[in-house]
């Protein structure tokens, strides 16, 4: 049962948490929040199911009660924050200071898992995060998370027993993101003999460092390579990204690499930096709004010149939300070849809805989007070149970046 009490524990947790900035909030405007809350996603989100409208009208009976009885901040954001959880939808989230949060998938994990049986497939893992340090990789096999067997992990995350192939991934990545802060442990099986790994957890945020890495690559280094670090929520970064497009401006080819895109963007930023590459008002994704008819969004040509020369945008289970729209974006208006595998597939194009008394703001997708010229869910898009994570070619090293200097070296002459 140490999954199924996660949710209670954390409950308690969030009552002796410190409260941060952000008005104090009484148990009656607490309720008075969840109400709005309710109501706002009742309304307008994009993407409800007959099992997951069940389960949002479930979730109102069980989580209602909590908010109503909690005098304090820390423990209305939990209970709103795990009534949002009901939704089983990444692109779901509550956002505000005072409370403690589940991490977010994909922008505070690092491990991404396939749930094959009674066994979880590492299918990714960022570069350079905590589960990489500790030896985390893909293809690694682990069977159990803090002890428990990965099958009865996910069923006590989930509260039962019959659940869609999506509810068990998302518990699965869910599980995997592990505890805010501290350590958890996985059981795991690969060549040789089983052993259990240890992951620690730090609520401290990353170090600065520069919003984008700009380099020229390739063999004779004619070859722009762009990499924003999880920038796209910056509205400073389009003046980076603008001086290093001038500094790249006569290469044959540009590689823009959208594997650090997992936190929330900006589709102000995004639409800036497609400007960059188009001549003309193009067309660059489509947008379904909640009861209304389908929506195709142009984007217009910015700044002293468009990059015309070939664009390879390279994506991973990190390329999220708007990295999500800024590289089929690019496809679509600019012909960018995508490399890589699928994309972290958040749903739509979100909607922020501020709570009247506690401030906290609650995220969800109120349109849905899809691929420009067909039906095909910007949640389903693939990459025109896929690469295999588990079998890559081209020996040690970075296999997504090797296909996309081969791919120019194949097919964009000097």
């Amino acid at each position: 049962m140490r999954f199924r009490r996660l949710a209670a524990a954390a409950f308690v947790a969030a009552a002796s948490a410190a409260s941060a900035a952000g008005p104090e909030v009484t148990a009656t405007q607490c309720a008075a929040d969840f109400d709005a809350m309710w109501k706002a996603v009742d309304q307008g989100y994009a993407y409800f199911s007959t099992s997951s409208r069940i389960a949002w009208r479930r979730a109102r009976d069980a989580w209602r009660p909590k908010a109503a009885a909690a005098s304090s901040r820390a423990p209305c954001g939990t209970a709103l924050s795990l009534a949002l959880e009901s939704l089983r939808d990444d692109a779901v989230t509550l956002t505000g200071d005072g409370f403690v949060a589940p991490r977010r998938v994909p922008a505070e994990a690092d491990i991404f898992a396939r749930l094959e049986d009674d066994r979880a497939i590492v299918m990714g893992v960022r570069a350079g995060g905590v589960a990489d340090v500790a030896g985390v990789h893909p293809g690694l096999v682990v069977h159990s998370i803090q002890g428990v067997a990965i099958a009865r992990a996910v069923r006590e995350k989930l509260g039962r027993t019959i659940a869609s192939a999506e509810e068990k991934s998302w518990a699965l990545n869910h599980l995997l993101a592990g505890p805010r802060a501290g350590s958890f442990t996985l059981g795991t099986r690969g060549p040789g003999a089983a052993r259990t790994m240890e992951v620690i957890r730090s609520d401290e945020p990353n170090g600065n460092g520069p919003p984008l890495v700009t380099r020229k690559v390739g063999e004779g280094r004619d070859l722009g390579y762009l990499r924003p670090k999880n920038s796209l929520g910056d509205a400073g970064f389009v003046m980076h990204f603008d001086a290093a497009l001038q500094h790249l401006k006569d290469t044959r080819g540009l590689i823009l690499d959208l594997r650090e895109t997992q936190g929330s963007g900006s589709e102000e930023v995004a639409r800036a930096i497609l400007g960059r590459f188009i001549e003309t008002e193009t067309p660059w994704q489509v947008r379904v709004p909640r009861g209304a008819k389908a929506i195709t969004d142009n984007v217009a040509p910015r700044g002293p010149f468009a990059y015309r020369a070939p664009i390879v945008v390279l994506v991973d289970r990190w390329t999220a939300g708007e990295g999500e729209a800024l590289a089929t974006g690019l496809a679509a208006a600019a012909r960018a070849t995508l490399i890589g595998t699928q994309m972290a597939g958040m749903h739509g194009k979100p909607r922020n809805a501020t709570l009247p008394h506690s401030g906290f703001v609650v995220h969800f997708p109120a349109d849905k989007t899809f691929l420009v010229g067909g039906t095909t869910p910007r949640e389903h898009a693939m990459p025109g070149v896929p690469v295999d994570i588990l079998a890559p070619s081209g020996g040690p090293g970075d296999p997504i970046l090797y296909q996309a200097l081969k791919h120019f070296e194949a097919r964009i002459p000097r």
